[in-house]
């Protein structure tokens, strides 16, 4: 039966992505197929929202920013053993608090140290959502602009040309 659960998630994962990742062969003729045929990734915006979604920080590293995927990923695994870390205690508080009396003296002290764990396990996974929501728009914008061009070739000029009647002042501004 597990072996069964395995190949489930290997279908669906392989679903998923199937669509993100386009392959491209060149070749020469219709009949020929040349010896030189190479395998390019197209870096695509739906991409980079599926494997941020998957993991924060695989995104990043799709889109080139290698710099900003171990911020991403850290910050999902530390929230995650936040999570982890609060939940045992909360629940640890919560079976002590279940079992207690009205009259026992650590009563009340107890069910605030089960609050207090509890809201801080809601609010680490709030803050692991917003880093889920902060990976995948980073990875959009930067496969948007993955091909974007920013050369130094940009120039600007100040150009007085003599007209007829009089001397006019204008800008240039030349993109190369």
């Amino acid at each position: 039966m597990q072996y069964y659960n395995k190949i489930s998630i290997l279908i669906v994962f392989l679903l998923i992505f199937w669509n993100t990742i386009s392959i491209k062969a060149q070749v020469s003729d219709s009949t020929n197929v040349s010896k030189d045929s190479s395998i390019a990734l197209e870096v695509t915006p739906s991409g980079a929202i599926w494997r941020s979604l998957v993991m924060p920080g695989w995104g990043q590293l799709y889109v080139e920013s290698y710099w900003k995927a171990p911020i991403f990923f850290g910050g999902a695994v530390t929230l995650g053993a936040l999570i982890y870390y609060n939940h045992t205690h909360f629940m640890d508080y919560a079976n002590k608090w279940d079992n207690m009396n009205l009259d026992d003296p650590q009563y009340n002290t107890t069910k605030l140290w089960r609050e207090y764990y509890r809201d801080n396990r809601d609010m680490s996974a709030f803050y692991l959502l917003a880093v889920y929501v902060l990976a995948t728009v980073d990875a959009y914008v930067g496969a948007h602009l993955y091909y974007f061009d920013v050369n130094d070739d940009i120039s600007l000029n100040f150009v007085i040309k003599s007209g007829y009647i009089s001397p006019m002042l204008g800008i240039n501004l030349s993109i190369k």
